[in-house]
């Protein structure tokens, strides 16, 4: 149990922007022992805010301040009781009667419990072996993306921040978001298009993707992710493919490339990463950086772009538009089978 309430609440943990750090990702691979830990480590941010570019170390980009602490009022208490389970009032009301005082949930050591799950340690995997070892793996990086977008920046601000945040508190969203996280039919629907997609990795042999805010980028008909400096996936979502396959390509040609930079720059809200200065600066440079900054000038330009992208976040969890209104009525008697190629032809055929 961590001492204290943490201050900075990285929506991107720093054991996994620290690979953007050269020497750091060098020793990572190598399984070397490292005597740096990983938020110290340093990188270059081509910073959106002030429009320039200087280095620093990771634990001080991809936070938001006082995210994690949340108070919980003895009013909180009895509405949300009221509502969730109302058999408890009448002796929430008694304990309170003694005790009125606010109660503070440090929820920083549910994300960084959530970070020693086997889906961060299947993203680091991923990075260092560029690629992916097997159909498990492949699950487990799946559900690692999807409860990685719903701890997001933009997901977390447009809820807390928006206009839902005068109807629920703030601590109860945390609630909400980690029984969400332990129901395997609400990460079954987003996760199920997901594993149903074609999915192509471009792997490098330097650091060629720079970090944006977001780097699980929804689209209409595809999620691109950014796993490491060197690996970069996209999941068609119009295609499907075997569980046990995926296409692992060898460097990445200059349209594909220009795919990804337009969406790492939609996905931009502070800082882009990359592990010198040299690797940023044509980014600014490029017409779409300079709308993002502008957008992104203003605190109603930053609202709008934040609601903008938690709304694509939101579409991906309830199912990409690609899950039957039904799923959860039967999805969950599938999951209780042994068969899991019975499964997944049955999922299949349903669509």
């Amino acid at each position: 149990m961590e001492h204290g309430f943490a201050k900075r609440n990285h929506y991107n943990p720093c054991f996994w922007t620290a690979l953007w750090n050269e020497q750091f990702f060098a020793d990572f691979c190598a399984d070397k022992p490292r005597c740096d830990r990983a938020r110290e480590q340093r990188v270059f941010t081509l910073n959106v805010r002030s429009n320039k570019i200087f280095p620093t170390k990771v634990h001080n980009v991809h936070y938001d301040k006082d995210l994690g602490l949340a108070e919980i009022t003895a009013a909180s208490m009895v509405a949300f009781c009221q509502r969730r389970f109302p058999e408890e009032v009448d002796g929430l009301k008694r304990y309170l009667a003694t005790h009125p005082d606010s109660l503070y949930l440090n929820f920083e050591q549910t994300l960084s419990d959530v970070e020693r799950l086997q889906g961060y340690d299947a993203l680091l995997r991923a990075a260092t072996r560029g690629g992916l070892e097997s159909v498990a793996h492949k699950g487990f990086l799946a559900c690692a993306l999807v409860m990685h977008a719903m701890r997001s920046h933009e997901l977390m601000a447009g809820i807390l921040e928006g206009p839902s945040q005068s109807f629920i508190d703030k601590w109860e969203y945390f609630w909400e978001l980690k029984h969400a996280w332990s129901n395997r039919l609400v990460l079954a629907r987003a996760v199920t298009p997901l594993a149903l997609g074609e999915w192509t990795l471009w792997r490098t042999p330097d650091h060629r993707f720079p970090l944006p805010d977001s780097p699980v980028m929804v689209d209409k008909d595809s999620l691109l992710v950014i796993l490491s400096p060197r690996l970069l996936l996209r999941i068609d979502l119009n295609k499907s493919q075997p569980e046990d396959h995926w296409n692992l390509v060898d460097n990445i040609t200059a349209p594909e490339f220009e795919a990804f930079r337009r969406r790492a720059i939609r996905n931009l809200f502070k800082d882009l990463i990359a592990p010198n200065e040299d690797a940023l600066q044509p980014w600014q440079s490029f017409p779409e950086y300079q709308d993002r900054a502008r957008e992104l000038a203003t605190a109603e330009g930053r609202a709008s772009c934040v609601r903008e992208a938690a709304a694509r976040i939101i579409w991906a969890i309830n199912g990409f538009g690609r899950v039957p209104p039904d799923f959860e009525s039967w999805a969950g008697r599938l999951f209780d089978r042994q068969d899991v190629h019975e499964q997944t032809a049955t999922i299949r055929s349903t669509w």
